[in-house]
């Protein structure tokens, strides 16, 4: 028992790691530091140690260490999860999806550098990659949140006979992959073009002659409130007088999240897209998403609570 705790905490460790290293990431993109290493990986302008005369490849360089370690608790993580666990355990099976995505992003990582995917470069192969890397930071957190959440005792999903429910979170989940990957193209296309004025993207959108970049703009508010809205909805849905009260203070604080997300995202706009307002920006989004997905794995698993609560009633 005491292993398991001790491999639960280092799991809530981990995950609160990688929130850093994704807002590292998003640091590099915001400062144009992608390049700050050249189209060298995984040694930094050829080096194993490079020369930091120059704060671009100090960013740069300090986040690959970053995922470098972060790469190094996934494996912690999955050889620690088969010594804790038994054959066929939840926990191992999201600690190995959770190594597996890791190395995942790892090769994302250095195709972007291979590829000359950084710094300046506005091509849509960029904006694709992008947000392929979105979803797999995503499906990288949940992985981990799981583990932790798992480890420490929490419920686990039930799929079978829950036909209705998974088809509403589906639509949960992948409306926040797509307010991800809008959000993850605008926060690009405000680093490669500056916004002037707010605004700026409906007025590109109308001449049809600019960037694609920059008249994607206006979309990405639009869809973060509309499926914002529908996943509040939702979650209020699935909350009912036997609910625990724990699924009772998820729905509060998811609400409360997505509204912080949402004010986040205008104050965002009327800034001009400051970095370190993206940074804010990106860590409610991520918290949103983490919080969701633990939502949506207690309503999962809340069927069989209540079986046994009316078994033995």
């Amino acid at each position: 028992m005491k292993n398991i705790k001790n491999f639960a905490f280092y799991s809530w460790a981990f995950l609160v790691f990688n929130f850093f290293v994704v807002l590292n990431g998003a640091f590099v993109r915001a400062t144009g530091s992608g390049a700050g290493c050249g189209e060298h990986w995984p040694l930094c302008n050829g080096q194993f140690i490079p020369d930091f005369a120059k704060v671009h490849t100090i960013v740069e360089f300090s986040h690959r260490t970053l995922s470098g370690l972060a790469g190094i608790g996934a494996v912690v993580l999955l050889v620690w999860s088969f010594k804790v666990t038994e054959k066929g355990s939840p926990i191992r099976k999201t600690a190995f999806c959770s190594f597996c995505l890791m190395v995942f992003e790892a090769l994302l990582g250095a195709g972007l550098v291979l590829f000359g995917l950084v710094a300046n470069n506005s091509s849509v192969f960029r904006a694709y990659v992008m947000s392929l890397h979105l979803i797999s930071t995503f499906l990288l957190l949940a992985s981990i949140a799981l583990t932790a959440y798992y480890s420490s005792g929490f419920g686990i999903a039930q799929l079978r006979g829950q036909n209705k429910k998974i088809f509403l979170i589906a639509i949960a989940i992948f409306g926040l992959f797509f307010i991800g990957v809008s959000g993850a193209i605008t926060a690009l296309g405000d680093t490669l073009f500056k916004p002037n004025y707010v605004g700026e993207g409906l007025f590109a959108e109308n001449e049809g002659t600019t960037h694609f970049l920059k008249s994607l703009r206006v979309y990405h508010p639009i869809f973060a409130v509309l499926i914002s809205f529908y996943i509040i909805v939702m979650t209020w849905n699935f909350v009912h007088k036997n609910s625990a009260k724990r699924i009772k203070k998820f729905a509060y604080f998811i609400t409360c999240i997505i509204v912080v997300q949402i004010l986040c995202g205008f104050i965002n706009i009327v800034l001009l897209a400051p970095v370190w307002m993206q940074i804010v920006h990106l860590l409610t989004g991520d918290i949103v998403w983490v919080a969701c997905i633990l939502f949506c794995n207690e309503v999962l698993a809340e069927e069989k609570f209540l079986e046994k609560v009316f078994r033995y009633s």
